[in-house]
């Protein structure tokens, strides 16, 4: 049920980096006055850790490294990388 919902959210993560980035940084090649989002780069950047995260793990299961103490490993890179990163942009 876990990794059903982990593999989940990964995949949402996916296409909200996708829609993002090309909102972001794509669209605005080809479109000249295009509306500005002023929280589009931290839910980028945030989206990319949440993606690469759940990333990290299924390949840790993959190769039969992940251990029961390795999901709160990884939600701590994860909170504290988040963290860093709201509070540097932020402050």
């Amino acid at each position: 049920m876990k990794d059903r919902l982990l593999s989940s959210i990964q995949y949402a993560t996916g296409w909200l980096l996708i829609l993002t980035f090309g909102y972001g940084f794509v669209l605005p090649l080809f479109v000249n006055q295009l509306p500005t989002v002023p929280l589009i780069f931290p839910v980028l950047v945030l989206t990319f850790f949440t993606h690469a995260m759940l990333g990290v793990r299924s390949t840790t299961r993959r190769y039969r490294l992940w251990r029961n103490w390795l999901d709160w490993v990884f939600l701590a890179v994860w909170g504290i990388a988040c963290a860093v990163f709201i509070s540097v942009f932020y402050f």
